[in-house]
């Protein structure tokens, strides 16, 4: 990310996304942020915010399950990334999510208008990393979660 951050871009970089939990105190994105004085914020829907979408008891029994499949309230969550994503001002804004998240998000961001480089870099799940979202979506049902 600290390479990333250093290199020039056509637009100036003027903002961190970072899917965050908000428990878990300071990331490492934040504090990079902070290093070169842009803006870092999170993308995602915050606990309270699921919860009146109807979708929090979803996105906790996945966790609960290992959280390596997609769950039908994702694409909420999606959607609600890619309208605050493109809601800033113009320039480069550097996203990062969870590998779940990766396609459908960069395609609901192509929708809106914004111009999307990708990169992925997947280390603790090695096992999903050439799956597909809908072959994602197949492990989810295979396990049974409960949809809301």
């Amino acid at each position: 990310m600290r390479g990333f951050l250093d290199q020039r871009h056509s637009e100036p970089l003027v903002a961190i996304g970072e899917e965050w939990d908000e428990t878990k105190g300071l990331s490492i994105c934040q504090r990079l942020a902070a290093e070169h004085r842009v803006r870092w914020y999170n993308p995602d829907l915050s606990i309270e915010e699921k919860r009146a979408m109807g979708i929090l008891d979803e996105q906790v029994a996945r966790r609960k399950l290992g959280g390596v499949f997609r769950v039908p309230s994702d694409e909420i969550r999606e959607e609600a990334m890619a309208n605050k994503l493109s809601q800033f001002e113009p320039g480069t804004t550097f996203v990062v999510c969870g590998y779940l998240h990766f396609e459908s998000l960069v395609e609901k961001l192509r929708k809106k208008g914004n111009f999307v480089e990708t990169r992925v870099y997947l280390r603790t799940l090695p096992n999903i990393k050439d799956l597909s979202s809908a072959e994602l979506v197949l492990m989810g049902e295979r396990d049974k979660i409960p949809s809301c």
